[in-house]
């Protein structure tokens, strides 16, 4: 197969969507939007190592923007007026295959909001900046989010390098669930100030229960995601 990479059961993939909520108020809660989240009919989580796979390489790559395109335009025709989140890896920025599917699928760029995932490039170009591929996503007209800041590459200096193009942070409070979710509460107070200095929106990630819900209410922050309203669905 030489440098060829095919996902041969890339047709038992599917796109699960998970709420985003706006929170007003103990009692006013509507639907924001939907982060959609990569899945395996296999076993229902995300296929971990065959993504790692298909995205080493464009002709791997090319297969699975392909596959999302298809997928994304069924469900913005389904829902013309929701908004849905799509993660995207930075190796996938080095591949033209990528940029095909941004231009593409600019006739619903009002309704997708590009994700940038915390993952290192793992193949490096000399030619590849990151800022520049941002600022060209931007010009595109996407919303562009830095996923699960604080995490990865994903750092305040990367925020602040790239503030002309950036419209969202996302921070969760998972990673905290372990250790100390009143640290994690602390590392959002200042995220959330970030935020409120530079008019970006702040989605927190992670609620599960209305505790959690009510706390972040009382701190301001109103776009919020996680099981307490739904693991998600298939739309």
């Amino acid at each position: 197969m030489g440098n060829e990479t095919t996902w041969e059961n890339i047709d038992r993939l599917y796109l699960l969507c998970q709420p985003i909520m706006q929170v007003e108020s103990l009692s006013q809660q509507e639907l924001n939007g939907y982060e959609v989240l990569l899945r395996s009919e296999k076993n229902n989580r995300f296929p971990q190592q065959e993504f790692s796979t298909m995205i080493q390489t464009e002709s791997g790559n090319q297969q699975l923007m392909e596959w999302y395109a298809k997928e994304l335009r069924r469900l913005c025709q389904k829902k013309p007026e929701t908004r849905f989140s799509v993660n995207i890896h930075p190796q996938q920025l080095l591949w033209q295959s990528t940029w095909s599917f941004f231009e593409t699928m600019a006739v619903h760029k009002e309704q997708l909001q590009i994700e940038l995932t915390e993952h290192p490039v793992r193949i490096q170009q000399e030619s590849f900046d990151l800022s520049s591929a941002l600022a060209k996503i931007k010009a595109y007209g996407y919303v562009i989010a830095v996923d699960d800041i604080g995490c990865g590459q994903n750092t305040l200096s990367l925020v602040f390098a790239n503030l002309a193009s950036v419209d969202c942070l996302k921070f969760s409070l998972l990673p905290f669930i372990q250790l100390d979710e009143e640290i994690g509460f602390s590392f959002l107070a200042c995220w959330l100030k970030v935020a409120q200095k530079y008019q970006l929106e702040l989605i927190v990630e992670g609620i599960e229960n209305r505790e959690k819900m009510v706390q972040l209410l009382e701190m301001g922050v109103h776009l919020q995601q996680g099981y307490l309203w739904s693991k998600g669905e298939r739309l």
